[in-house]
């Protein structure tokens, strides 16, 4: 049997491993968080591919250095290969299901071909939205509409107009937002202390929309100076327009974007295309009414296709083109994407299922001889949903590809031909390889129920009726730890942000009325977003803690000395750092139609600061050291801060005291980016007054990992807070669920509705439930 061989490989915490990794097999890496995974077949396997792809199709003719070497003695008969992994994400909003798949060329091609004769000749373009001859001109192509919302501006209807009832106009006494209401309320004669309820519709409609061109000369209090100047006198909503429009701002990056939401764009309907495109049709449906189909509802469409002008010169490309479309929707059906339309745009999508939308591209692709490298491919997939995943990764196989994936989940693990476990531990420690088997050791066991804990007051939302829930009813415990199941696509997406809607004030037709939760006064929200859209980001930037550490390093003696800021030890603003590398301590280099490469900054060796910088300590340390040494070796310098402590012991708790603060964003796996999240979220506690929404949270871990996370959950709940979980990990559930909110087995139109809801072998033995008999039987 042919094997990559690879001799010494050290990469960050890698142990100086020899291995052999059987091709043409299904490989899975296992072991904790931060064992060395991600350095061995990313960093490693992965970047060497890459590199020696690189320099071959360049030649390498000048001998530039294209990409850092990865550090490993040698690698032999390694092929191409391909990252399907969780970090790659598309922030375009027009970069859609169907653009991405290439269904929607093939769709648009048909309609061309369909709708054209002689004496109209019309191109495939004619029905893309992102074509400025055929998008909607209102929201261009978006399907969307971003427009000032009246229950943003209007929290709550039981305060007065003075008291902040419309949210623009709040202010103190004589500042200019309360001297602007008064000046409203006084020319339209509306009483300014009568609550929100009180007026009159026409009395609130003059408040929000009025535009009469009312010049007017205000005078207010800036702190303790007095100004006064002319204006135009407005409702809160044309102001907040006016005002975004003549600074030629962004609705989502001013401060008016609190009050701002998307909608369907009001004149296209969300079909992203003017009438007159839409008036093209195929069997009574337009392009937009095919691209919004549920994939499984467009299989059966396009499968019995057939059209009475279609010439027997076209017969032939048409079949083409139908087959090419059944092909790309049987391999997004086969891993449970059915549910889902073309035209869903990528960003909306959570980070499974836009790993699996890239493993069903894969699976029509004719490229053989290939490494797949995946990012745990069960993400979001329901226990019911994973026989799906194991058989498209067989598929790669038979196919002649070797697959090496990153995985926790033990029902696929059990699957594979060959497990490689790293470990011990994580981090420094961590990097061993702890065995090598092509003998899956996981066996069926029983699950342990937590004893649960007894709730006195729920929370409740009556008639749901957002995206597939229809007419639902829901209610969680407060205090408690409910778990939301099911199966992907059914709805736990969908409930969750109903339920941030609530308490969020965002009153919509999403529900009709909630009881219970008064004393819940925050949202912390955890989901499977990015937690840096940049390269540039770091772990650092975002805990919102490198604030206090350039000010304890400003503070320095030496550092007044030298007459040094805290701005100056900033990687984002000139003038400590080294501007080669603008404080990332990589360089960047570009390639066109393939991905950037990085090496280290040749000017400060990866330093990212100046010397000057670098001279300042703060106990011993120089900034560079507080940025590259593991948290849990710098965690007692700052045991006086009341920030950063926190935060750096949240982190270690959840088990990521190996990972360093001036770590990439980029670089780190699912499982360590939510957990970040959790720790940034849990550094500060209210005590009853929080409402934690977790999305996965154990994606990316193993068991260890996942037992320091369900100690942290404990010690939350002993401090009365309330948490909501989106999970599919069985064992998990059963250890930590007061409670579960079950929606089945069906996705999509077919799911949406709550199957039962109750304590958890209430739910687990209840047949309509997606858990049902699977306490018996867990991997």
């Amino acid at each position: 049997m042919e094997k990559i061989i690879i001799k010494d490989a050290y990469e960050n915490n890698l142990k100086h491993l020899n291995l052999e990794i059987p091709i043409n097999k299904f490989i899975c890496v296992t072991g904790c968080s931060g064992c060395g995974k991600s350095s061995l077949v990313f960093d490693t396997i992965y970047a060497e591919s890459q590199r020696a792809f690189l320099e071959g199709i360049t030649g390498n003719i000048y001998g530039q250095k294209l990409m850092n070497k990865p550090h490993v003695g040698s690698i032999k008969n390694l092929r191409p290969a391909l990252n399907i992994s969780q970090n790659y994400y598309n922030v375009n909003p027009r970069s859609t299901i169907g653009t991405i798949s290439e269904i929607s060329y093939y769709l648009r091609s048909l309609f061309t071909i369909i709708n054209s004769n002689h004496s109209q000749n019309i191109s495939e373009k004619l029905f893309s939205s992102n074509n400025p001859k055929s998008f909607c001109p209102h929201c261009a192509g978006l399907g969307l509409e971003t427009i000032v919302s009246e229950s943003l501006l209007i929290p709550s209807r039981n305060i007065t107009l003075r008291d902040g009832g419309i949210l623009f106009f709040k202010g103190v006494a004589e500042s200019k937002e309360q001297k602007y209401l008064e000046a409203l309320c006084e020319h339209y004669n509306i009483n300014i202390d009568k609550k929100i309820s009180q007026l009159s519709k026409n009395e609130l409609h003059l408040l929000l929309y009025a535009d009469d061109n009312i010049r007017y000369k205000l005078t207010y209090k800036e702190g303790k100076r007095k100004k006064q100047h002319y204006i135009m006198l407005r409702g809160a909503i044309p102001a907040i327009l006016e005002r975004i429009s003549t600074n030629k701002l962004s609705t989502t990056s001013t401060v008016y974007a609190k009050y701002m939401e998307e909608i369907t764009c009001h004149v296209c309907g969300g079909s992203k295309l003017r009438k007159e495109i839409l008036k093209y049709t195929i069997d009574g449906l337009n392009y937009s009414d095919v691209e919004n189909m549920e994939l499984t509802s467009l299989y059966s469409w396009i499968k019995t296709f057939n059209d009475d002008r279609i010439i027997p010169d076209q017969i032939e490309f048409i079949n083409q083109l139908i087959n090419s479309v059944l092909s790309k929707l049987k391999a997004l059906i086969q891993l449970d994407l059915g549910y889902l339309c073309l035209s869903r745009s990528i960003p909306t999508l959570s980070s499974g299922e836009r790993q699996r939308i890239r493993i069903a591209t894969q699976l029509t692709c004719s490229l053989k001889g290939l490494i797949y490298i995946f990012d745990e491919p069960c993400k979001g997939l329901h226990y019911k949903n994973i026989i799906k995943i194991i058989k498209a990764t067989q598929d790669l196989i038979l196919h002649g590809n070797t697959v090496i994936a990153i995985e926790h989940n033990k029902q696929y693990i059990s699957a594979s031909n060959y497990i490689i476990e790293l470990g011990p531990v994580g981090g420094p420690n961590g990097g061993y390889l702890i065995n090598e088997t092509n003998k899956p050791k996981y066996v069926a066991k029983q699950l342990i129920f937590k004893q649960i804990l007894k709730a006195q007051n729920y929370f409740k939302i009556n008639n749901i009726n957002f995206r597939n829930i229809h007419g639902q009813n829901v209610s969680f415990p407060i205090g408690g730890i409910t778990c939301i199941t099911g199966v992907s696509g059914s709805g736990k997406s969908t409930l969750a942000s109903v339920i941030v809607k609530c308490f969020t004030k965002k009153a919509d037709n999403s529900f009709t009325s909630t009881q219970g939760g008064e004393n819940i006064k925050r949202i912390i929200q955890v989901n499977q977003s990015p937690i840096g859209k940049t390269p540039r980001s770091t772990i650092i930037s975002y805990l919102d803690i490198f604030d206090e550490v350039r000010t304890l390093f400003s503070k320095t003696e030496i550092a007044k000395q030298m007459k040094i800021n805290a701005s100056s030890f900033s990687m984002n603003i000139k003038g400590g750092r080294c501007e080669c590398c603008q404080g990332t301590g990589l360089k960047k280099i570009e390639f066109n139609y393939l991905p950037n490469s990085y090496i280290i900054c040749p000017e400060c060796n990866g330093k990212r600061f100046n010397e000057q910088i670098l001279s300042v300590k703060y106990c011993g340390k120089t900034i560079y050291d507080i940025l590259e040494t593991p948290i849990s070796n710098i965690i007692d310098i700052f045991k006086e801060t009341k920030k950063i402590y926190p935060t750096l012991n949240s982190m270690i708790k959840l088990g990521l005291g190996y990972l360093k603060l001036g770590q990439l964003s980029m670089t780190l796996s699912g499982g360590e980016a939510q957990r970040i999240k959790l720790a940034k979220a849990l550094s500060s506690s209210s005590y009853g007054k929080n409402l934690y929404i977790l999305d996965e949270p154990t994606s990316g871990l193993n068991d260890l990992d996942i037992d320091k996370f369900i100690d942290v959950l404990s010690s939350l709940q002993q401090n009365r807070e309330t948490i909501i979980i989106i999970e599919h990990n069985i064992e998990f559930i059963a250890k930590v669920a007061d409670y579960i909110i079950d929606f089945g087995i069906f996705g999509g139109k077919a799911g949406g509705k709550i199957v039962v809801q109750d304590i958890p072998k209430a739910v687990f033995a209840n047949k309509s439930s997606s858990l049902y008999g699977l306490d018996k039987l867990v991997y």
